[in-house]
Formats: C-alpha cells, sequence, structure tokens
C-alpha cells in the first residue's frame, strides 16, 4: 500500500557548508598534479575517452573500478553545460583499514563540483571528497568514500550516487536513476510544464526562463543524499524544490522515487504543483508558506477541473464540526512530517481560490506578488483587494463556512 502523499513542498532552507575536520596542506608541487589529475577526468569523461580516463584511476583497490565506472558513464552521458571540479588544498589522513589498502601514500581531498544542465537558471556547486594515490611522480584517483567523519549531510550530486539516464524535452531536463521510467517521467513533466505555462496567472512579476530540472534518484537513501537531508525527513513527501547546491542559488524539483507509485494524473499534478514553485522561485520568497503552497495548488489544479486539493473533504468536515481555523496556515504547519500536513494544503488551496473567485486571478496574482515582494498580509490585501487583512481573514472563513454546508 502506497502511503505518500500527493504532497510536494518548497525547501527554503540552504544548509550551511560543513568545516572539514584538520588536515595538512598540500605541497604546492602534489596539489598542481592532484588539480591537473582531476582536470584530465572531467576532460577524458566528457569527450567520451574511456581509456583515457581508466588510465588517471589506480588499480590498487579491485573494487574501485565499478565505482569509476559508473563516473564515467554518468560523465560522458548526461547533457551537462558546464562540469568544473576544484580542488582544495588540504589533505585529509584515511582511516587504518584504508590505508593498508590502499598503502601509506593514499590521501583524502574535498573538492568542489561546479556543474549545469539545460533549464538550470544558473550554476550548482556541491562538495564531493576524492581519494588519491601518488606514486612515480603521478598522482591518480583511488576513491570517492572516504569522507572524514562530521561532515554533516551537505548535498550531493545525483550522479554521485548511481548510474542515470537523462532526457530533455518540452523545456525539462529529467534525470532519473535506476529503476525509474525515463520515458514516463520525461513525459509527463512535459506535459506539467505546459499546463503550468498556461495556467500561471500573469501578474506575478517573478523573471522564469519557462525551463525545469526535474532529478527522480533511484533509492529513498538517494533522495535523501540529493536533498542533503538526514534520513526518514522527506519520507511522504511527493517532491521538494529546493535550492540545489552549497550556495544555494539554483532550484530544481527532486521527486521521491516513490512517487512513481502514483498514477500518471497524480504525478503529473505533483510535477504541476512543483514547477509552481520554480517558476515563483518560492525557495526565495518571503512570503508565508500558505500562500506559496496555495498559489502552487491553484495553478496546478487549474488544468484539471473538477479535482480539489487532497485533504479538502477533512478541512470542510472539521469546519461542520469545529467551525473554520481562526487564522491562514502557519508556516510550522507545512514542515516535513508536520501532523495533518494535508488539512494545511488544502486549507491554503482554498484560501487562494477564495481570493481568485471573490476577486480575480489578477488580483490574486497582485496580491501574491506583493507577499513576495516582503509587503506583510495586511499591506498586501489593502493594496491589491481594498481591504485589511483581518477582513480577508474574516471572509475566508465565511467562504468555508458555506462550503462545508453542501
Amino acid at each position: 500500500m502506497l502511503t505518500l502523499m500527493l504532497l510536494g513542498c518548497s525547501a527554503s532552507a540552504v544548509e550551511p557548508v560543513p568545516t572539514p575536520a584538520t588536515g595538512t596542506v598540500a605541497p604546492n608541487s602534489r596539489l598542481g598534479l592532484v588539480r591537473a589529475t582531476v582536470d584530465a577526468l572531467v576532460t577524458t569523461a566528457r569527450a567520451g575517452d574511456r581509456a583515457g580516463f581508466y588510465r588517471l584511476v589506480s588499480e590498487q583497490d579491485p573494487s574501485f573500478h565499478d565505482r569509476a565506472r559508473l563516473l564515467y558513464d554518468n560523465l560522458s552521458t548526461l547533457p551537462l553545460t558546464r562540469l568544473q571540479m576544484r580542488m582544495e588544498p588540504t589533505e585529509f589522513a584515511l582511516p587504518d583499514a584504508r590505508r593498508k589498502a590502499l598503502g601509506s601514500s593514499a590521501w583524502a581531498q574535498r573538492g568542489v563540483v561546479t556543474w549545469r544542465l539545460p533549464g538550470d537558471g544558473t550554476e550548482v556547486e556541491q562538495l564531493i571528497w576524492l581519494t588519491f594515490l601518488e606514486a612515480a611522480g603521478e598522482v591518480k584517483l583511488a576513491g570517492t568514500n572516504d569522507k572524514p567523519p562530521g561532515n554533516g549531510n551537505s548535498q550531493q550530486p545525483s550522479w554521485w550516487l548511481g548510474p542515470l539516464s537523462a532526457r530533455e524535452r518540452g523545456g525539462v531536463t529529467v534525470l532519473v536513476g535506476s529503476g525509474q521510467s525515463l520515458d514516463r517521467w520525461a513525459s509527463l513533466a512535459a506535459a506539467a510544464l505546459g499546463n503550468v505555462r498556461q495556467q500561471l496567472p500573469a501578474g506575478l512579476g517573478i523573471p522564469w526562463n519557462g525551463r525545469v530540472v526535474l532529478e527522480v534518484p533511484a533509492t529513498q537513501h538517494d533522495f535523501e543524499s540529493v536533498l542533503g537531508k538526514p534520513a526518514g525527513n522527506y519520507t511522504s513527501i511527493a517532491a521538494v524544490t529546493h535550492h540545489a547546491g552549497a550556495g544555494g542559488a539554483g532550484i530544481r524539483i527532486v521527486a521521491n522515487p516513490k512517487a512513481a507509485q502514483l498514477s500518471s494524473g497524480a504525478l503529473q499534478s505533483v510535477l504541476e504543483h512543483e514547477m509552481v514553485h520554480v517558476a515563483t522561485r518560492s525557495p526565495d520568497s518571503p512570503a508565508p508558506i500558505w500562500a506559496e503552497e496555495g498559489l502552487a495548488e491553484w495553478v496546478s489544479l487549474r488544468a484539471h477541473p473538477g479535482q480539489r486539493s487532497e485533504g479538502t473533504d477533512d478541512v470542510l468536515i472539521r469546519v461542520r464540526s469545529d467551525g473554520p481555523p481562526s487564522s491562514f496556515p502557519a508556516d510550522r504547519q507545512f514542515q516535513a512530517g508536520a501532523r495533518n500536513l494535508h488539512l494545511a494544503y488544502a486549507e491554503a488551496w482554498l484560501a487562494c481560490r477564495f481570493i481568485a473567485d471573490r476577486y480575480s486571478e489578477n488580483q490574486l496574482a497582485g496580491f501574491y506578488a506583493q507577499l513576495d515582494d516582503g509587503r506583510s498580509m495586511d499591506e498586501a490585501s489593502r493594496s491589491t483587494l481594498g481591504l485589511s487583512g483581518t477582513v480577508l481573514t474574516t471572509q475566508w472563513r465565511e467562504y468555508l463556512d458555506q462550503l462545508a454546508r453542501y
């Protein structure tokens, strides 16, 4: 039985870059060799030179061959428009077991990988750890899993975690892990983007290139690793729109692999919801979360007449028994794992639907634009709807009362 809720969300927090444990600064000569090896790894992979790539990989650890092949296959086939790796100068000693396997001349080093896909609004930077061996004046790659302990849960590139396939279609760049149907994801994502472009109201005033990057990791563990989140935090969330990378400038959608179990219609609705977050850059927005999530639900459901936000029936049942909520949902009600999360989404959708129905779609867009510009709800309501935030809340509560009677 699938317990995944038909909910997506926007993750606004950018995790701080962890400071690694104390290491030793490499001599300039060896740092130069390391950087030359890494540059050559990137160049050979992008050129499709498998033999050249493997010449830069140490054979000291036979189990590393499969890992090296994975990296080559991903980096040589993905539609990257930019790929660069910059190694930091500090070297870190390996655990005893790894030193025994690789030899005393092996060490680990942290780097920053910069990559970009068609559809990205900017480059994405993420941290990686590489293990090297020096012999006979050469430095070779010997591992990728020797990150020192205590370095947190920084985001990892999806191509770092497992085999990927990719496709560009209709303005969407889709990366999927093993076991996921690239055809299905690409088809649904392209249809979703077409609907969002058509249904997104004018007047939001937020620049968007009309393109999206969607990543679908192979496993729940990989899903959490791409997000840089602890295990279990997003188990019930179908997809997340987040700041990709250490700097947080890029915005991408990452889908929970379990979402593939949803019907095609439900999955497309989830993608439409997330694409609204990309279009409005909601991870950067100071607007209250109810407005962000409510607008995303409203736009995504406009393309599917007759559909309602998942928790609507439960909201109206509560209104009949306990009366309408006293205010719009608080930000804390949208936290991943929050109790009654589906009710918060439904209330947010009903709030935006109320504004669009009672006033107009353009006024809803203007109201959101004011909130996105940092105005308070009272200021935004007075400016675009001609009434105070208190009166707006009262009218919404009356609207819920009316809906609950039918």
